[in-house]
């Protein structure tokens, strides 16, 4: 295992750590700018810019002066001044997403969302690559369970003084052969993904198209297996995200880090070196779309479609089509082409 490596998979252990022991993030008492921040989303509509709230609680520190002892009365009668609201239509898709984690930014007992959370009740695979287990394809099941849960915590606010927030965030996917009693209905693939990234506010446009959010981290993807089962790999990557109305999109290229003992070498040649994501809101319904590895000349190209739309409460219905490469890390290099349904918690938006 190379030093590069080495150093990788233990910054994704700390990272992990961070995320198990949310004490140690919020270790050191709350700025005076997140207390302003809590007490002005104690009172902001949901329509109020989080760009508004941060400048407002910024331009009250600066006018308060630290030497006089009512700097702290102060400062809480400016912060409670009213923020004005703006219209559904001017509140951006991703302000939308930023108001409502910063609602429970500070709350131990909660855990914010990093991607989809979904349970996919029955998802049926036309095309299995059971094989690969090096037993009878006949012993599973080609309809099975598949869900993801993913989370992320803040580590560092204001990374540096600057805007830039860092964060560690862990995805598990697995897929379930939960109606398979003849083998003891188990889970045929597990995959890890804890990563570490920074998050910071667009600043720029292209043509219609604003850059909203941008993220640069480290990920580990694994399925924990050992011996002839095992895949993994590590890449850096650069997340540009745009918006436009209630549409956005995605666009996330990456570079695999090499690695001495390694179980894929040919991994990236089948995910391919980016990936494309097109969302669309219309009202309470959610359409998306994800493309990896167009155009490589050997027709490994990927699609998903999801489909996401509101059942009861905070139970959504959800919709999933897959055909391509790498859905799941045994699977990287078999062709799966998969429909499934089942509930959706947290959305992409």
């Amino acid at each position: 295992m190379s030093c590069t490596s080495l150093f990788l998979r233990k910054a994704l252990m700390l990272s992990l750590c961070l995320i198990l022991q949310p004490s140690l993030i919020h270790a050191e008492p709350i700025s005076e700018d997140g207390r302003c921040l809590l007490r002005q989303l104690e009172k902001a509509s949901r329509t109020t810019r989080v760009g508004a709230l941060r400048d407002h609680c910024t331009e009250t520190a600066e006018s308060s002066p630290p030497e006089s002892g009512l700097a702290d009365d102060a400062l809480s009668t400016a912060a409670d001044e009213e923020i004005p609201s703006v219209t559904d239509g001017e509140v951006s898709l991703v302000e939308q997403r930023i108001n409502a984690e910063l609602e429970t930014r500070f709350n131990p007992f909660v855990l914010s969302p990093h991607k989809q959370n979904y349970l996919l009740l029955a998802s049926y695979n036309d095309s299995p690559n059971y094989g690969v287990y090096n037993a009878p394809a006949s012993d599973f099941d080609r309809v099975e369970m598949k869900f993801q849960l993913s989370f992320k915590m803040p580590v560092v606010e204001g990374l540096f003084g600057t805007r830039a927030d860092l964060y560690a965030a862990y995805t598990n996917l697995a897929f379930w052969q939960a109606y398979n009693r003849d083998i003891s209905s188990p889970f045929r693939e597990t995959v890890h993904e804890p990563e570490m990234f920074l998050v910071m506010p667009g600043s720029w446009q292209l043509h219609d198209w604003r850059n909203a959010l941008m993220r640069f981290g480290v990920v580990h993807q694994s399925n924990g297996q050992g011996g002839y089962l095992s895949r993994s790999w590590n890449r850096v990557y650069a997340d540009f995200i745009f918006e436009k109305r209630n549409f956005l999109l995605g666009i996330k290229p990456w570079y695999r880090i090499p690695e001495d003992n390694d179980d894929n070498p040919d991994i990236d040649d089948y995910l391919g070196r980016y990936e494309l994501t097109g969302l669309h809101k219309r009202g309470d319904q959610t359409f998306s779309l994800l493309l990896r590895n167009l155009f490589d000349g050997e027709r490994r190209d990927t699609l998903q479609l999801d489909w996401s739309f509101p059942l009861h409460g905070r139970w959504r219905g959800y919709f999933q089509y897959f055909r391509g490469y790498g859905e799941s890390l045994i699977d990287y290099n078999a062709k799966s082409h998969r429909l499934g349904f089942g509930l959706q918690l947290t959305d992409w938006l």
